[in-house]
């Protein structure tokens, strides 16, 4: 005969079991709401983060503001926004002819952000710069960096500047073909007919 307990023998189980287990219980429920809790209050301070670096990159964005990016360097130095605002200011300060300024940011870019497309950006900058300032060695060392597919035309065309600088035609010549040969369907390339300009441009004595 199947034995059936009564309801006082229920509860008296109960009893026990909680009397046993209870503590434990009420430990995992407070580290449980704790947590809820905790991770509330992380993404609060994230969101709260991530408006201030967009508050200060605002502000950089329309003009030069060292303090701001101070800021965004010290505080947020692994946000996008820190990246996004020294790539900012150095767009300003190329407008205002200030190349020292361009080239600390620019530089600043490569050696700190973590996005490959954003340092292959300041990379072309950085060349194009030096270029633009006649040193030639400096632009040579960074083209002699690693770029991706996507950058083949334009790190030709970049090529074809540093070698018409360094006063070699013929060399040049072949690095815009590249250029050219390579420009279809890449976003921001130069248009070819600028490279085919750049091209005819050339005394390669021929």
């Amino acid at each position: 005969m199947t034995e059936l307990k009564t309801d006082q023998e229920k509860a008296e189980e109960i009893k026990k079991w909680w009397k046993e287990n209870g503590t434990s219980v009420i430990a995992g429920v407070a580290l449980a709401i704790a947590g809820i809790f905790g991770w509330q209050q992380w993404k609060n301070h994230q969101n709260a983060s991530s408006e201030e670096a967009s508050a200060l990159y605002a502000k950089i964005s329309k003009n030069i503001d060292t303090e701001a990016l101070s800021t965004l360097k010290r505080d947020y130095s692994s946000s996008p926004y820190a990246t996004l605002a020294a790539l900012a200011t150095a767009k300003h300060a190329a407008e205002k002819d200030n190349d020292a300024l361009a080239i600390t940011e620019l530089s600043w870019v490569v050696d700190n952000t973590a996005d490959q497309n954003l340092k292959e950006i300041a990379q072309t900058r950085l060349i194009r710069l030096y270029i633009s300032l006649k040193q030639p060695e400096k632009a040579a060392a960074q083209l002699a960096n690693t770029f991706s597919t996507a950058y083949t035309s334009l790190v030709e065309e970049l090529k074809g500047d540093l070698l018409a600088l360094q006063n070699k035609p013929k060399e040049a010549a072949k690095a815009y073909q590249k250029a050219i040969l390579s420009n279809s369907n890449i976003p921001n390339a130069t248009p070819p007919r600028y490279l085919k300009m750049k091209l005819d441009n050339l005394n390669t004595g021929a």
